[in-house]
This record gives structure tokens, C-alpha cells and sequence, in this order.
């Protein structure tokens, strides 16, 4: 049993062998693994990224809004409470509680004015501006 073990080893790795010449010979590259140059970066195009977790559900996104502008989205495992970050009319940061609702974005207009707006569970709604 030995020798024929022995045998399908010796005649896999002479086979891969002759392969691997046989292919470097007819395209002219050596069959060689090379490290990818570290100055040279790819590009993924896409329009939308999706962070998908262990049970299936998306995450995280990276993508375009309604209005055709980026932005960044991740939630909680419930799918309620997350962080938003996007270019809009006002660029800037909503946090949501665990029942979806924004309660927290601090923007800045077009005009480059910054504010943050709070809200609380009775809708008490607080805005500050320097």
C-alpha cells in the first residue's frame, strides 16, 4: 500500500512540475508568485458597499442617497439606532436611538455655519449655534 501511496505522490508532483514549466514556456512568464508592487493601490468602482453581518443582515452601508450623494450608514443589530454621515444640503452626523428615531445631528450648512440639534423622547427638540 505504501508504494502505491508513493507512486500517485511522485507522479502528482511531476505532473505539476511539467505543468507549471509547460505554462510558463508558452506564455513566457516564469511561473513564479510575485508580491504585489506596495505603490500601486486598485480601484473598486461600485455604487453601493453593503456590510453584512454572521445572521445576513446589512449593517453597514456605503453608498448614494435619493438626492445621487454619499454617504456612510451603520446600524445596530436591531436595525433602529446607527450613526449616518453624508453630504447633503447639510453635510453632517445623525445618531438614532434604538427605536429608529433621530435624536442627535450636528451639520454644517453651505454657508459653513455649524449646529447641533438634540432630541429627546417627548420631541423636545434643543438647537445651538455659535
Amino acid at each position: 500500500m505504501f508504494h502505491k501511496t508513493h507512486g500517485v505522490v511522485m507522479v502528482s508532483v511531476i505532473a505539476g512540475a511539467v505543468g507549471g514549466f509547460a505554462a510558463s514556456f508558452i506564455t513566457g512568464t516564469p511561473g513564479i508568485a510575485r508580491q504585489p508592487d506596495q505603490t500601486t493601490f486598485e480601484v473598486v468602482r461600485t455604487h453601493e458597499v453593503q456590510l453584512i453581518d454572521a445572521m445576513g443582515r446589512t449593517r453597514g452601508t456605503l453608498g448614494f442617497s435619493a438626492d445621487e450623494q454619499p454617504y456612510l450608514q451603520l446600524r445596530d443589530e436591531k436595525d433602529a439606532g446607527g450613526v449616518w454621515v453624508g453630504v447633503a444640503r447639510e453635510t453632517g452626523v445623525a445618531v438614532r436611538d434604538v427605536d429608529g428615531k433621530t435624536r442627535l445631528v450636528l451639520s454644517v450648512d453651505e454657508t459653513g455655519q455649524p449646529s447641533l440639534v438634540v432630541r429627546d423622547r417627548k420631541q423636545q427638540t434643543r438647537s445651538f449655534q455659535p
